[in-house]
């Protein structure tokens, strides 16, 4: 069984920005409808997971690494693949083409949990399929694992957890936190800086009504974004970034 999926999409409208390119939020969801659809073609889907293993996947962390902009009309390809399982951890890597130039890598980091008893599960408890995995390579993306101390001269603005913002396992779809931390920043701060790298931690679940408090932080050339609540994080993000030139 191939351990390769491509999605082929074209950009309209709907998905680009105040800047007529495709942001981060989308960027992440292009990247997710190709995961999805690769889970789905090799029996590591939601439903089959839950029927068969008493398991589903969470993702741990993501990170974006941009090399050009994607805009309206663009025909992407999104290929996918990944890495031979270590004893928990998971990793798929992305990317993400315009022609054959590449505007996107992305390395991402998933886990099983146990249905009934929500914890870690081993590679070797669940059926995975014996993919060709010398088809694949490694992309070359390291985590900064920055972690930044927020106090209330931080504070941005609070999310309450709504119903459109829940997934299939009953707590906060973990694309919805991207959302969440770009409206961290205003129209203004985007317009002065070019994203070179974004990247995001999930480090506790959130479940409707919940109400997460944002703050941000920026320190060099990083942005760093975090929802809270109280004293437990939620989430949190880094973006590597430059300044523009006026």
């Amino acid at each position: 069984m191939k351990n390769t999926y491509t999605e082929r999409l074209t950009i309209n409208d709907t998905e680009i920005d105040f800047e007529a390119k495709v942001p981060v939020t989308e960027l992440m969801r292009l990247l997710e409808v190709a995961t999805f659809n690769h889970s789905d073609k090799i029996g590591l889907d939601h439903d089959t997971m839950e029927e068969r293993d008493n398991a589903f996947w969470v993702v741990s962390k993501i990170k974006m690494k941009f090399k050009g902009d994607v805009h309206s009309q663009d025909r992407v390809n999104v290929k996918t693949w990944t890495q031979t399982p270590g004893m928990i951890r998971f990793t798929r890597f992305c990317t993400l083409k315009v022609k054959s130039s590449v505007k996107v890598l992305s390395s991402s980091e998933w886990c099983c949990l146990d249905y009934d008893s929500r914890k870690l599960r081993k590679a070797s408890t669940i059926q995975y399929p014996d993919l060709e995995m010398e088809e694949t390579k490694e992309l070359d993306l390291k985590y900064s694992n920055l972690k930044m101390d927020v106090d209330e001269s931080d504070y941005v603005y609070t999310k309450k957890v709504r119903s459109t913002d829940i997934d299939l396992n009953n707590h906060t779809n973990n694309l919805k936190y991207n959302f969440i931390a770009m409206d961290a920043l205003d129209i203004g701060e985007l317009k002065a800086i070019d994203m070179k790298e974004y990247e995001i931690y999930f480090v506790n679940e959130s479940k409707y009504g919940d109400e997460i408090r944002v703050y941000k932080k920026k320190v060099k050339d990083y942005i760093y974004i975090e929802g809270k609540i109280e004293d437990k994080s939620v989430f949190r993000v880094v973006i590597k970034y430059k300044k523009r030139k006026i």
